[in-house]
């Protein structure tokens, strides 16, 4: 009596060919990126001191006397640390309108609102397209933060990035 074993045969469709093709080409680019970016974490350079300014527009006339240096301030998106506030400088508002009789936009100031600019220090490490702040949040120049201290909260622009040694 020969006892009857079936041989293993893998059948594969098109389908199943297609769907394994393309699950080795997304493991194949996970593995490759993966690697690459280990190797691009060399690109950083080292740690430094980095003083940028944020501007918050049409503050509340009054407010900015709330922010005082040596606030520490923290991105409220994701909790980062975004630096220690060095100094505050508050400006009357300012808006463009329309002269209707000479036809040009013309600046004017806003009552009851005023510009904030605060000037933030943190540590920070360069890397390729942006500085890393102490805390781990990324920033340029024109990028908008929501930041907040000690009983205050406002939304600005970096409008300037001094790193140490650089002017």
């Amino acid at each position: 009596m020969e006892q009857s074993n079936p041989k293993f045969r893998l059948r594969l469709n098109l389908f199943d060919g297609l769907i394994l093709v393309l699950v080795l080409v997304v493991g194949g680019a996970l593995v490759w990126f993966g690697l690459r970016s280990d190797g691009g974490s060399g690109q950083e350079s080292a740690a430094g001191t980095v003083r940028y300014t944020i501007l918050i527009q049409r503050m509340a006339q009054g407010d900015s006397e709330l922010i005082q240096p040596g606030d520490q301030l923290e991105e409220t998106v994701e909790n980062h640390r975004l630096g220690t506030v060095v100094s505050v400088r508050a400006e009357p508002a300012l808006a463009q309108v329309l002269d209707q009789e000479n036809r040009c936009y013309v600046q004017t100031q806003l009552e009851g609102y005023e510009d904030v600019y605060i000037t933030v220090e943190s540590a920070c490490t360069q890397q390729e397209d942006a500085l890393l702040l102490d805390g781990g949040y990324d920033f340029r120049v024109g990028q908008a933060i929501t930041a907040r201290g000690p009983g205050y909260m406002g939304s600005g622009r970096v409008t300037q990035i001094e790193r140490e040694g650089q002017a």
